[in-house]
């Protein structure tokens, strides 16, 4: 089934976009080949299901954060060996030669590009795979005992194979000659084509290793540690947004028997984006990939759903309460077909007046209680968390405050236990004068 979600989480959430401004994807990818980028991608649009392969990724991230290396070429310069391999005209040895003697034939007599650029190509691809075999032999060293190792050994196995040998043998003989080149390029694209392609994907494994682990290093991201889903809790300190420079850090747990956060603020007090900060870990630990925290420790989740920016429908007609209703309505149904799920929603039923709002956001935020799983629900009416506090035991209360100035709002962006029944909208409408200019 693998880990579910849907486009309004991954929206809410700023997940995917290589040219999104901000994205989550676009924070993580540094990677230098092309290939690397697109492998990321998808690993970006598949979260793991399953223990084994989250803990064995961040596994992977921790050893190369920890043997912190570099791939030996630019980007450019892989752009040339890309381009020579993917040119696979012929695996037959004589169809090949043919064609190697066509291209050198009109070099020769027309001062036709072609073969040069093509020997070049040969020779890059000779240059970058002897500098990738110098790496690996050391990332084989620092790999053993760990869940790499397996990878680093099958790939230095390729890179030492015979027929490399002799490739790197003529590594001096620039430019190389006609007949070298003729027998190169057939070991190169024919004889092992197809372990070359399993080596390009690993090499696009090993930039996504690289990039992102650096990126953990300098970022001081952690590493989260999944447990079996039966465990049922979500213990992270220290979370934070990972796209906001400076951003404030706060704990959250979400146990078995507590398994409903309810949070209560002031306008930016800072609910949203706790909340996506929260999201964000949860789906990049899914991932396997470090997040933005001290230290993550959780139980397996079957997804993750969110109701943050959900937006009105005028093709379909609806008004912005009737979509967060269709919002709610959809989640439930994922919720009731026994799926340990994380789910947040950001204000209940703000499209619609303050009553039915009140009472949507008790009797829903009870139904849920009742269902496995862990939710984090937002609102701005105080009374629906006093009613909930009275008579449900397994709802807890955080609310960021807001700390006044004089008559200058402040927001700590710091969690403290219980409600709030902080309302400053009326003094912020003062403050920027909208009155005083509508009078005038």
């Amino acid at each position: 089934m693998g880990f579910v979600t849907d486009k309004q989480t991954l929206d809410d959430l700023n997940i995917l976009g290589r040219y999104k401004n901000n994205s989550i994807f676009s924070l993580f990818n540094h990677t230098i080949t092309s290939g690397g980028g697109r492998l990321l991608e998808k690993m970006f649009q598949h979260p793991f299901d399953d223990i084994l392969s989250i803990n064995k990724r961040r596994d992977i991230f921790a050893l190369f954060e920890k043997i912190n290396i570099a791939l030996p070429f630019t980007e450019k310069e892989f752009d040339i060996v890309e381009n020579y391999l993917r040119n696979t005209e012929s695996k037959n040895r004589l169809l090949a030669a043919v064609n190697i003697a066509k291209i050198k034939f009109l070099d020769f007599v027309a001062g036709d590009k072609d073969y040069s650029a093509f020997r070049e190509g040969l020779e890059k691809t000779i240059e970058i795979f002897a500098r990738l075999k110098d790496l690996m032999v050391g990332v084989e060293q620092a790999a053993r005992n760990t869940a790499y190792h397996a990878q680093a050994k099958k790939n230095l196995d390729l890179l030492t194979d015979k027929h490399f040998d002799l490739a790197y043998a003529c590594i001096e003989q620039k430019p190389l000659s006609f007949k070298n080149v003729f027998k190169l390029d057939y070991i190169f694209r024919a004889y092992l084509n197809d372990r070359i392609t399993e080596l390009l994907n690993e090499i696009y494994e090993l930039d996504i290793y690289i990039a992102v682990s650096n990126l953990a290093r300098e970022k001081g991201y952690r590493y989260a540690n999944a447990v079996d889903k039966s465990e049922k809790f979500i213990d992270i300190k220290g979370v934070y947004h990972p796209a906001i420079p400076n951003a404030i850090a706060n704990d959250v747990y979400i146990g078995e028997n507590k398994n409903v956060f309810f949070l209560t603020g002031a306008n930016m007090a800072g609910k949203s984006t706790f909340m996506k900060s929260f999201s964000i870990a949860i789906y990049l630990a899914h991932m396997g990939f470090p997040v933005a925290a001290k230290e993550m420790n959780f139980a397996l989740h079957d997804g993750i759903y969110t109701s943050i920016n959900v937006p009105d429908n005028l093709v379909m007609g609806y008004s912005h309460f009737y979509a967060e209703v269709l919002r709610v309505k959809y989640i439930a149904q994922e919720v009731a077909s026994d799926k340990q799920l994380v789910i947040v929603f950001d204000e209940l039923f703000k499209g619609t007046n303050v009553k039915d709002a009140y009472d949507g956001t008790v009797s829903i935020v009870d139904a849920f209680s009742k269902r496995k799983g862990a939710f984090i629900i937002s609102t701005h009416i105080m009374e629906a968390g006093q009613t909930l506090k009275e008579s449900n035991d397994r709802l807890f209360f955080k609310y960021l405050p807001t700390v006044m100035k004089g008559s200058v709002p402040t927001y700590p962006y710091k969690l403290a236990d219980g409600i709030t029944d902080d309302r400053h909208g009326m003094i912020i409408i003062e403050n920027e004068g909208i009155l005083d200019i509508i009078h005038e």
